[in-house]
């Protein structure tokens, strides 16, 4: 009996074995070596590099030299010690960051900025009293091409990120100007930030970059739209507008460089787990970065750029369930599982940003057509609308709209939409 328990734990053994090797020995597919060298194949944008200002952006009285010098000690901190590292500059030792007043920020919701600063003007001027060094750093903000970070991904610590808070102090600050009586400045700042927030949305090193630059895009679209429509319908745009205000192509919507930063972050991770022979024996980098390459891959593939192009759905992948490369890779399908939501808002945010601005350019072309508005747009350029979202005009008759694709935000209803008229 003892040998025939012997054998039997022997076989037992020789079974388990022999399943970890061919689990661990498994095959990548074709499609997600694929998602691999589309991730890892990351490259830099040309141009001049905004990072250093975004990075410094809550801080005054700084030139560029000094703003520079601030983000090297900071990554020269990172680089020496990120264990170590604080997220925050080192600038704020010496510095204080301008305290930013929540109550000067439009809410979110059917009544739009422009509406908002007016009923209440006085707060809006409070709460922006001092911010004239901010605001004038956010215009220039748009002067550059790129805004790639240098920091690069360094184990299981989190990537410092700049603070974003201060790129959504300039819709309200704008309007504000334009009640003011200075008009052409407060359309052409709002062009700018359209500009800068293009620019963000297909250069920044993260998925939060892209999602804050969309954010700042349609925010001073919808203002736009609150602004133009109160000007006669043959205004004449200020220069910087009529580059910011061209429709998004699929490039400029892309996710892929932001997916790229993502699965970098992933990466470091997982080659930081596996720096013992007890994780390796539970862990398989391979097989695990290509799982993880499957919930960031279909943003780069060409089948993303399609979609894009056309204004349907994204085919984003669902995150893989347990299969037989688990067995020998235990850890890595918990890790990828971790890694791998659902990035379709993300990409439907990014469509409907793209939407947003084929609103406010079909609102323009409408108000200089004679005749009734939902006959006018059965004439409308193919600039302004797309296939899958042909805009139609509001039951009411004031609104310029399209279904929303991505997840509404607290008080937004299910549609995009552009004012035709002014109240």
């Amino acid at each position: 009996m003892l040998r025939w328990l012997g054998w039997a734990m022997l076989g037992l053994l020789v079974i388990a074995i022999a399943a970890w090797l061919l689990s661990r020995f498994w095959p990548l597919s074709a499609a997600q070596r694929q998602d691999v060298r589309l991730l890892e194949a990351a490259h830099r944008s040309e141009g001049r590099n905004g990072f250093a200002l975004l990075w410094t952006l809550p801080f005054d009285g700084l030139d560029l030299a000094q703003r520079e010098a601030a983000l090297a000690e900071d990554l020269q901190r990172w680089q020496t010690t990120p264990t170590q590292a604080s997220h925050a500059s080192v600038l704020a030792a010496r510095h204080a960051p301008l305290n930013l007043d929540r109550s000067g920020r439009c809410a979110v919701g059917p009544v739009g900025c422009l509406a908002q600063v007016r009923a209440d003007p006085q707060r809006f001027a409070d709460a922006h009293a001092g911010h004239a060094g901010l605001h004038e750093r956010l215009a220039r903000m748009a002067d550059y091409d790129r805004f790639d970070s240098p920091f690069r991904p360094s184990g299981n610590e989190l990537l410092p990120l700049p603070a974003y808070a201060p790129l959504l102090d300039g819709a309200s600050a704008q309007a504000l100007a334009y009640l003011q009586g200075d008009v052409a400045g407060a359309i052409e700042g709002s062009c700018s930030a359209v500009r800068f927030g293009r620019r963000m949305m297909r250069t920044g090193s993260t998925l939060v970059d892209s999602m804050m630059g969309a954010a700042v895009v349609r925010t001073h679209a919808a203002l736009l739209g609150e602004m133009l429509v109160e000007q006669p319908p043959d205004y004449a745009l200020p220069v910087p507008c009529e580059a910011a205000l061209q429709p998004l192509d699929a490039n400029e919507q892309s996710l892929c460089q932001a997916m790229q930063g993502e699965f970098a972050m992933n990466k470091a991770a997982v080659e930081a787990s596996t720096q013992t022979t007890g994780s390796r024996l539970l862990l398989d980098r391979d097989h695990t970065l290509a799982r993880i390459a499957g919930n960031f891959g279909w943003a780069c593939r060409p089948a993303a750029a399609t979609a894009l192009a056309a204004d349907i759905p994204l085919p984003v992948s669902p995150p893989l369930g347990w299969d037989v490369r688990c067995m020998a890779n235990p850890l890595g399908c918990t890790l990828s599982a971790i890694a791998g939501p659902s990035y379709a808002p993300y990409a439907a945010r990014s469509q409907d940003t793209a939407a947003m601005i084929r609103l406010l350019g079909a609102q323009r072309w409408l108000r200089q057509q004679p005749g009734p508005a939902d006959e006018a747009l059965a004439r409308l350029p193919a600039q302004w609308r797309s296939h899958a979202r042909t805009p139609e005009v509001s039951a009411d008759g004031r609104y310029l709209q399209v279904l929303q694709r991505g997840p509404a935000r607290d008080g937004e209803g299910p549609h995009l939409s552009m004012p035709l008229r002014a109240d």
